[in-house]
């Protein structure tokens, strides 16, 4: 399923990703594709202090993986691969091991695609004004969200 939506401020962002981070469960992957500075590392912030009791939700850009706690003995993973360069080296990351028992989030997941089963997409872009963004959400099946 995919649909299309614009945000005009990060509080639009902030209460749809509350309404949808209801629906996360183990073994879901959420891939993030979007320009430099678009807001993917935004977009997962929010998503980790909805589902965690973190204020602080730092970017990956450097460590490439954070990991944050989540219920029953649930990780979520964030990943920022920007600086990965083969797939090698997302093996050596141990990202794909106990895909069921975590939650992925993914930044710049090209060496991915293919590779993870059926992976909720966001696609944002850049709006018009300061903090608007255009966003494409695909869901897989077996995602019980409804928008």
């Amino acid at each position: 399923m995919e649909f299309k939506k614009n945000f005009h401020s990060k509080l639009a962002v902030n209460l749809f990703l509350k309404d949808f981070t209801n629906h996360f469960k183990s073994g879901n992957c959420l891939f993030l594709f979007g320009d430099l500075g678009v807001g993917k590392t935004y977009f997962c912030q929010q998503i980790v202090k909805s589902l965690t009791s973190e204020n602080i939700v730092s970017s990956p850009t450097f460590n490439i993986v954070n990991t944050y706690y989540y219920k029953d003995n649930i990780e979520i993973w964030h990943c920022d691969l920007y600086r990965i360069n083969s797939y090698d080296e997302v093996l050596e990351l141990g990202i794909l091991e106990n895909l069921n028992q975590k939650i992925l989030l993914v930044e710049w997941p090209n060496l991915l695609e293919g590779i993870i089963k059926d992976p909720i997409i966001f696609k944002i872009n850049f709006g018009k004004k300061k903090y608007e963004r255009n966003v494409c959400f695909s869901f897989p099946k077996s995602f019980k969200a409804i928008y």
